[in-house]
C-alpha cells in the first residue's frame, strides 16, 4: 500500500526534478517507509512506500531488467505467487519476492490483458519505452484510487486529488456540476472530480496514452454479471459461501508485517474477525470506536464478537470534539466528500495504526450479499422480481409481475426504475436543490449522471435486488465506501484490506438466487440471508438478527443549537463568499434553525454543507464558471 505520483510530458517538454518531488511529497502520509523517484526525458514517476510484502526488495519505482518497462504501483496482488510460478515456467527470472515485479512481467507477457489475471486491489501506471506508451490501470472495484489531470502538454497522476490541484502555477478550474452531484449523493461520482480536467479512472478500467500525448479510449476489462444463477440447495449454498469467504480471508492475510481487524460488532466484520482468528497462531488485535450517545454505539456487540472470536478488543470513545479534525480531513479528500462516517473511520484508523500497519475490514458485505436497509425498503415498496429468482412461498411467485420482470416495466413505461431507486438514496432531492441553488445556476439540477444511467441500463436484465446491488457496485461502493476508507486510513499510513470486496467472492455471490439474499425469518423479511445463516453457527440469534446499525456519527445531536456542528456551519454561512455566490444561504440557515425543532432532523444535508463550506475555505483560489 503506497502513494503514487507521476508526470508525463510531450511536445519536447522536459520535467524538472522539483516537479516530481513536489508531487510525490504531497502523498507522503500514504507511505511512511520510503520514497523513490525515477526521472527520464519525458516522464517521471514517484512513489511513497508502506512496506507490507518483501520489505527489502519491493522498492519503487521498479523496472524490468533492461529498464524498458517502469512502474509505480499502489496496492496488493493476492495471487502474485501463483502468477510468479506461471511466469517462471515461461522463463522469466525474478530478482525480488514482490508483487510489483510480478505486475511488470505480467505486462511484458500478456500486455494490457494482464489486469484480467490479477486478484487484488491495485492502481498503477506503466511506462513502456519499447511501444512508446503509458498504461494506467485500476482494480475491479476501485479499492485503490488513480486520479489524473489532463492538460495540453502533459498528464499528471496521483493517488489523491489534492496533489493535482496545482501544477506549476496553474490552479485547476472548479467543476460546478460536480457540486450538484455531491448534493445528490454525498460524493462526486466517477469519473468527475470537483475540478475540470481532473478525473478519476473508473474501477475495472485501463487507458493507454502514447508518448506524443494521444489518449486512447478508456477500456473496461471486467464487469459484474448477476444473470447466471445455479440450482443448489440452501445447505449447499451456505457451505459454498463460507468456503469462498474462508479462501478470501486467507488470501488477504498474505503479509510480512503484523495485522489486525476492524471490528464494529456487525455481522460482516465479526465474520472476518472469526475467520482471521481461525487461521492465525497469535491472538488478533481488533479495533473499534465508541460514542457516548448509546443509540450510535455498537461497543456492546463488538465486545460480544471479540469474546466469541477470541480477539483482543481495543476501543476508543469519541465526542463532538471529534469535529476538530474535520478541516484537515476535508483537505485530505481533496474534494467535498459528505459521508460523515469518514470521521469515525479516521479515528479507528489512527487507533489501529498505533498497533499494526495493516488490518482487514468487513466493507462490501452488504453490497455483495444484499444487506442494506435501503435494499429492504426497495424490495418492500417495489417487490417486483425476475422469474428466474422466484421460489415457492414468495408472494409474487408465478405472478405477472414476477414473469415480466424489470425490463417489461421499463419497456411499457410503467415507471422509471432508476428514478425510483434514486428516490431511496438522494440526500437532497430536486425540489430542495431548486430552493438552495441561485436561480441562474439551476441548469446543473437537471443534468443526469451518466454513471448511474449506464449502470441502470445494464442492470435492467437482473432481478429486482440484483438491480440495485449492481448499481451500488458501480457507484456507492467505489465512490463512497472504498474512497472513504482509503483516504481516512492512508492519512495514518494504514493499509485496509476488504475480503468481501474480492473478485472471486463477488463473482460467486452474484450467482446467488434471490432467496439466499432476501428471505423471511420469523415475522420479518431480512437481507443478507446466506451470510446470516453462516453467522448463526457462531453467534446467537439476537446478535445475528438485530436491527442493522450503520457506522455513523451522532450528527443529529452535534447540529443542535450551540453544539459544535451548529457553530461551525453557522460561522461558514456568515463568512463564506463562495457559499453566498452559489447558494441561497437563507434556505440553508433555515435548515439549521429548524433542525431539532419538533423532532425535525436535517443533519444529513447540514453535514453536506458543513463539509462543502470547509472545502471552500481551504480552496478559496478555485474559481467556478
Amino acid at each position: 500500500m503506497c502513494g503514487i505520483a507521476g508526470i508525463l510530458k510531450w511536445d519536447n517538454e522536459k520535467i524538472r526534478e522539483e516537479e516530481i518531488l513536489a508531487l510525490t511529497n504531497s502523498v507522503n502520509h500514504r507511505g511512511p517507509d520510503g520514497v523513490g523517484i525515477v526521472l527520464k526525458e519525458h516522464f517521471a514517476f514517484g512513489h511513497r512506500r508502506l512496506s507490507i510484502i518483501d520489505i527489502e526488495g519491493g522498492k519503487q519505482p521498479m523496472s524490468n531488467r533492461n529498464e524498458t518497462i517502469w512502474i509505480t504501483f499502489n496496492g496488493e496482488i493476492y495471487n502474485y505467487q501463483e502468477l510468479k510460478k506461471e511466469l517462471t515456467d515461461f522463463g522469466y527470472k525474478f530478482l525480488t519476492n514482490s508483487d510489483t515485479e510480478v505486475i511488470i512481467y505480467s505486462y511484458e507477457k500478456w500486455g494490457t490483458d494482464c489486469v484480467k489475471k490479477f486478484r487484488g486491489m491495485f492502481a498503477f501506471v506503466i511506462a513502456d519505452l519499447v511501444n512508446k506508451k503509458y498504461f494506467l490501470a485500476r482494480d475491479h472495484f476501485g479499492i485503490k484510487p488513480l486520479i489524473y489531470r489532463k492538460e495540453k502538454n502533459y498528464l499528471a497522476f496521483s493517488s489523491e486529488i489534492t496533489a493535482l490541484k496545482k501544477i506549476g502555477n496553474v490552479t485547476a478550474e472548479g467543476n460546478l456540476q460536480a457540486i450538484d452531484f455531491y448534493l445528490r449523493y454525498q460524493y462526486i461520482p466517477t469519473p468527475h472530480t470537483i475540478y475540470k480536467n481532473i478525473y478519476k479512472l473508473p474501477p475495472a478500467h485501463t487507458v493507454e496514452i502514447d508518448f506524443d500525448g494521444k489518449m486512447h479510449e478508456l477500456k473496461k476489462y471486467w464487469d459484474l454479471d448477476f444473470s447466471e444463477v445455479k440450482n443448489k440447495s440452501e445447505e449447499q449454498w451456505i457451505e459454498e459461501i463460507e468456503g469462498v469467504i474462508d479462501d478470501s480471508v486467507r488470501k488477504h492475510l498474505v503479509s510480512d508485517v503484523p495485522f489486525g481487524v476492524f471490528l464494529s460488532g456487525g455481522i460482516d466484520s465479526s465474520l472476518i474477525a472469526l475467520k482471521m482468528q481461525e487461521v492465525t497462531t497469535s491472538k488478533l488485535k481488533a479495533f473499534t470506536i465508541n460514542f457516548h450517545e448509546k443509540e450510535f454505539s455498537e461497543l456492546e456487540f463488538a465486545k460480544k464478537a471479540a469474546a466469541k472470536c477470541n480477539v483482543e478488543l481495543i476501543s476508543e470513545s469519541i465526542t463532538e470534539n471529534a469535529l476538530d479534525i474535520l478541516p484537515g480531513l476535508v483537505e485530505h479528500y481533496g474534494e467535498p466528500f459528505g459521508d460523515s462516517s469518514s470521521v469515525p473511520t479516521w479515528y479507528v484508523s489512527k487507533l489501529a495504526r498505533e498497533h499494526v500497519p495493516m488490518v482487514l475490514s468487513g466493507d462490501g458485505g452488504d453490497e455483495t450479499f444484499g444487506g442494506y436497509d435501503s435494499y429492504m425498503r426497495w424490495m418492500k415498496n417495489h417487490p417486483m422480481i425476475n422469474a428466474r429468482n422466484t421460489f415457492p412461498g414468495n408472494p409474487y411467485w408465478g405472478s405477472r409481475i414476477a414473469l415480466n420482470g424489470i425490463k417489461q416495466f421499463i419497456k411499457h413505461g410503467t415507471f422509471n426504475v432508476l428514478t425510483s431507486w434514486q428516490n431511496h438514496i438522494l440526500y437532497a432531492e430536486k425540489t430542495r436543490r431548486e430552493k438552495i441553488w441561485r436561480k441562474e445556476l439551476h441548469y446543473v439540477i437537471n443534468v443526469p449522471d451518466k454513471l448511474f444511467e449506464n449502470a441502470a441500463e445494464k442492470a435492467v436484465n437482473f432481478d429486482r435486488l440484483s438491480y440495485v446491488q449492481y448499481i451500488d457496485f458501480q457507484t456507492y461502493l467505489p465512490c463512497d465506501i472504498l474512497n472513504k476508507v482509503d483516504i481516512a486510513s492512508m492519512c495514518h499510513g494504514l493499509e485496509v484490506r476488504p475480503p468481501f470486496v474480492d473478485v472471486k467472492v463477488v463473482e460467486f455471490a452474484a450467482g446467488l438466487p434471490l432467496f439466499m439474499k432476501y428471505r423471511k425469518v420469523g415475522d420479518f423479511m431480512t437481507g443478507k440471508y446466506g451470510l446470516k445463516k453462516i453467522a448463526q453457527k457462531y453467534f446467537d440469534d439476537d446478535f445475528v438478527y438485530r436491527k442493522k446499525q450503520g457506522f455513523g456519527l451522532p450528527s443529529y445531536y452535534w447540529f443542535l443549537e450551540n453544539k459544535q456542528g451548529y457553530k461551525m456551519l453557522n460561522a461558514i454561512l456568515q463568512d463564506s463568499q463562495t457559499m453566498n455566490q452559489l447558494f441561497n444561504t437563507f434556505e440553508i440557515k433555515n435548515l439549521l434553525k429548524e433542525h431539532g425543532k419538533n423532532n425535525k432532523d436535517n443533519a444529513g444535508i447540514l453535514w453536506l454543507f458543513l463539509v462543502l463550506g470547509l472545502w471552500f475555505e481551504k480552496n478559496n483560489d478555485v474559481t467556478f464558471n
